[in-house]
């Protein structure tokens, strides 16, 4: 029997998506280091996840490593085979290209889900503004975005809806299982993005 040459195929991966100083890695760290809270839970089953399975960190650069052809035989690709969890900064200078491995890893994973974290630009813009220059520094992109209020505020606000709208669309792409939007700062589920 022919083996395909294409690599191996991702089993599960949950995107969790959202601007810096979403709470992003903190979510993830939540999600993978058992037992779960209350909060992360929910947040399973809301996807219709099972919360007994092994969740493992990652990122959409080690995903393309891992599911190129060249590494089909070596060890480290058993990881494809529990539930991935993958970073995704909209506000990082690399967005676009991490989008573009994205797409690819979402035609060769067997089940995708998207997590996407959302505040208020009030509260998030705060969230940047503690985190400037400090160890948790924002990235460049989202510390632009969040001292354009200095300017306008309705500047701000629109730059920032603009990223999950562009989000947004990009996502349909996906063929996405589930898909929820939560705001992890008080541990919320919203039904959208709410309109700017």
């Amino acid at each position: 029997m022919r083996r395909s040459n294409k690599g191996r195929r991702a089993r599960h991966v949950i995107v969790i998506a959202g601007a810096s100083g979403s709470g992003k890695t903190h979510l993830i760290k939540k999600l993978s280091q058992p037992p779960h809270d209350a909060f992360t839970l929910n947040v399973l089953k809301q996807l219709g996840c099972d919360p007994n399975q092994r969740l493992k960190r990652s990122t959409v650069e080690r995903m393309q490593r891992l599911m190129d052809p060249a590494n089909f035989k070596k060890r480290k690709t058993r990881k494809l085979k529990h539930c991935l969890l993958l970073h995704v900064d909209l506000t990082s200078i690399n967005h676009n290209t991490n989008l573009k491995m994205l797409r690819q890893i979402s035609k060769r994973t067997k089940r995708l889900d998207v997590i996407t974290l959302y505040t208020s630009p009030k509260e998030w813009r705060k969230r940047i503004f503690d985190r400037l220059h400090t160890e948790d520094e924002p990235s460049m992109r989202a510390a632009l975005i969040a001292l354009s209020a200095k300017v306008s505020r309705k500047i701000s606000n629109f730059l920032y809806h603009r990223e999950y709208n562009k989000w947004l669309i990009e996502i349909k792409n996906y063929a996405a299982h589930s898909c929820c939007t939560v705001n992890t700062f008080d541990q919320s589920f919203l039904r959208s993005i709410p309109p700017f």
